[in-house]
């Protein structure tokens, strides 16, 4: 099927009938049409429709938003079966389903009706319990700061300008708050679809990591924030957080796409896809690339993360070794677990240098103590390290070193092994749990586990 633009279609074939006088020449994108009358060129435009709509054996995958202008919801993956006698068949576990089916798969059944306007306009004309809550003006949800307007409810749309019709998408226009709604067939069943959807989403966004870089061709930059919510700022500063635009996403099995096109730069974007390499997601044309903000992460990052001591240099191994000695003079059953990068554990405790230990007889962890380290981001990617002699350790080091007197020089010599600037390889570009860090000016190439 020829992909028909029916606004531009319809008008084109008004403007010829009614006042050809004033062209020299008249073309539609559907030549075999361009004799009838502009009523019979909508009734065909909406059989056409009608027929697609029907001929999903998946049904169709609903993108729907709400209102128009700045984003208030999320955006949402509802799901739609068309038959050709006026039924439909609407599922979704969106949070907004009542009679406590909140998040919970529903579908529901309802009718549907193709009206002849200036152009096909797509209505859902009965009640729906998946849809229809996004039309209410009656704000049933427990989030009353939310609220768009008194009596507009969610500013939800269901009646809805058909603006373009192909074989695998039709793109819908709200026709009272203007959103942009689009319908895509679906390639698995509905259930595969909302599980393959959750396991991308997860597979870039999390608690830890919700901030990312948008970079385009020229290098320019800027962020989103907030994506993993579905509704979240796109903005030049995190930490100000001064705000350009608010933006409502849908997310997919292959990424996520925005309610609308926007920009950055001269780059246009609506929907990204994750990179083969899983290290960014990438628009249409590859121009513009989503990199998660993970070397921040890794900076302000509170777990610790062992360092692999396979890689130890020969200063670092008997660094260690020294420190495990130490310690036993403090507890002949302690014995040295690990060296890692993060939080020490109880009072007073210390982002930086973690030693961890553990009781020899019984193998379990009984503590860790601290050496706080400077750590920054010179760069993309990059992180700096620096320990100095004023830097504090915590208390679980204080105590023990009133017994191992070297402790805490010993631990200041191995952090003076990493101090320098490295190169991150994460393990994940969206989910680190450490990585590669090679040495680009002093310090030791180390992994962390």
């Amino acid at each position: 099927m020829k992909k028909i633009h029916l606004n531009k279609f319809l008008l084109a074939g008004m403007v010829c009938c009614g006042i050809a006088s004033l062209f020299t020449s008249c073309r539609f994108e559907e030549d075999d049409y361009f004799d009838e009358s502009a009523s019979l060129r909508v009734e065909h435009a909406i059989d056409q429709v009608r027929d697609n709509l029907s001929s999903a054996e998946n049904g169709w995958v609903m993108q729907y938003f709400c209102g128009t202008g700045v984003a208030h919801f999320e955006g949402f993956n509802l799901f739609a079966k068309f038959d050709k006698n006026g039924k439909v068949t609407i599922a979704g576990n969106h949070r907004f389903l009542r009679d406590g089916n909140a998040n919970k798969y529903t579908e529901a059944n309802s009718l549907y009706s193709l009206l002849l306007e200036d152009g096909p306009v797509l209505a859902f004309n009965t009640w729906n319990d998946v849809l229809t809550p996004f039309v209410d003006p009656v704000a049933y949800y427990a989030a009353p700061n939310t609220l768009v307007k008194d009596g507009e409810g969610m500013q939800g749309d269901h009646n809805f300008v058909v603006m373009s019709n192909s074989d695998n998408e039709i793109i819908l226009r709200g026709e009272r708050h203007s959103a942009e709604v689009r319908l895509v067939k679906c390639d698995r069943s509905w259930a595969d679809y909302i599980a393959d959807t959750e396991t991308m989403k997860n597979s870039f966004t999390n608690a830890s990591i919700n901030e990312y870089y948008v970079i385009n061709n020229n290098n320019d930059t800027l962020y989103f924030s907030g994506l993993r919510n579905g509704r979240f700022r796109y903005t030049e500063d995190l930490v100000k957080g001064v705000k350009l635009d608010s933006l409502s996403c849908v997310f997919t099995p292959n990424g996520f796409r925005t309610e609308h096109t926007d920009s950055i730069g001269s780059c246009k974007f609506h929907e990204f896809k994750l990179a083969d390499d899983k290290t960014c997601l990438k628009n249409e044309d590859g121009s513009v690339k989503v990199i998660a903000y993970w070397d921040n992460y890794i900076v302000k990052h509170t777990a610790v993360w062992k360092m692999d001591a396979s890689l130890f240099s020969a200063e670092q191994t008997s660094l260690f070794n020294q420190i495990d000695a130490e310690l036993k003079k403090h507890n002949a059953n302690w014995s040295l677990e690990s060296i890692g990068i993060g939080k020490s554990t109880g009072s007073n405790a210390i982002v930086g240098l973690v030693l961890t230990f553990y009781t020899s007889t019984a193998k379990t962890k009984t503590n860790t103590a601290g050496l706080a380290m400077t750590m920054s981001r010179p760069a993309y990617g990059q992180i700096t390290i620096n320990c100095t002699a004023e830097d504090k350790i915590d208390k679980n080091m204080e105590t023990i070193k009133k017994k191992a007197t070297e402790l805490e020089n010993l631990t200041r010599s191995f952090a003076a092994t990493l101090n320098g600037t490295y190169q991150i390889t994460p393990d994940s570009y969206f989910l680190p749990t450490g990585g590669q860090f090679d040495a680009v000016s002093g310090g030791t190439s180390f992994k962390l586990n």
